[in-house]
């Protein structure tokens, strides 16, 4: 995770930070190294730019523009236009949305698709609903958010498929075993081998393809399956640690890098959302 938050005009948050701006003509924000976190936007009205130079490309209503980690921000009012009404969010993805935010495989920067007017309607209403969740206060208030941020995300990718395969096969093929093997030692090394790709190739692809390099997407995985195993059984930290295959120290410093909370103060947590 990238800690100076503030220098990148970002507060910290947890999962999902959301925002609505209705922008001047002069407005524009600039990210040269982007961030650590995933983003969408979604031009309601006015038209917004992205990118710069060459590489620029003009939104308007029902345009929705997802933009990997690491992917610089270069976005604002359209030259010419009167201002740009937008609605954002900033998100950590679950586990298993990763398969869905493959827009433009073998793109470098923003990934823009235009949706149909009924899944415009859908995409927005959801994003609507998971901004107000999110700047809300009710109980589960995030959860929810996060579930409407996800039904979103899921409309676009339906659209996505529409047009062309999602992802290449090498980088399923290492996602398929990840998932299966989370208790086993698993190296870049070895899941190259097994696809048939150099280490750094196979890295490259999967970087490009979801955003985090393949040892981070083993650690989210294994951080949400503790999560569950916190939830739903007794096992200690330690034992639940060991079965999702990572040492009990290091198990415990990335879950809470990733949560915010210890292990035990996550299950603690849980445990009082159940009872009361």
């Amino acid at each position: 995770m990238i800690k100076d938050r503030v220098a990148l005009d970002l507060p910290e948050y947890l999962h999902l930070l959301t925002g609505y701006y209705h922008k001047d003509a002069a407005y524009r924000s600039v990210r040269e190294k982007g961030t650590d976190d995933w983003q969408v936007i979604a031009t309601l009205g006015g038209s917004g730019r992205f990118g710069s130079g060459e590489s620029v490309f003009i939104t308007q209503r029902r345009d929705i523009v997802l933009t990997r980690p690491g992917v610089a921000h270069d976005y604002g009012s359209a030259p010419g236009s009167d201002g740009w009404e937008l609605l954002w969010a900033h998100f950590q993805p679950r586990s298993h949305w990763y398969n869905w935010l493959i827009w433009a495989p073998e793109g470098d920067g923003p990934m823009p698709i235009r949706l149909s007017e009924e899944r415009w309607e859908r995409a927005l209403s959801a994003l609507r609903r998971s901004h107000h969740l999110a700047s809300g206060a009710q109980p589960h208030g995030l959860d929810f958010a996060m579930n409407a941020l996800e039904e979103t995300i899921l409309v676009c990718h339906s659209q996505v498929m529409q047009g062309q395969p999602t992802m290449d096969e090498r980088v399923s093929q290492t996602l398929r075993y990840i998932h299966t093997h989370l208790a086993e030692k698993i190296s870049v090394p070895f899941l190259a081998d097994m696809t048939a790709l150099s280490p750094s190739r196979l890295a490259h692809l999967f970087q490009k393809q979801l955003g985090v390099a393949p040892m981070q997407y083993l650690d989210l995985q294994r951080i949400e399956r503790s999560k569950l195993l916190l939830e739903r059984t007794s096992s200690g930290v330690k034992h639940i640690a060991e079965e999702v295959g990572m040492d009990p120290v290091y198990f415990s410093l990335r879950f809470k890098q990733h949560t915010g909370v210890s292990p035990r103060e996550y299950r603690q947590r849980a445990m009082g959302e159940k009872t009361s």
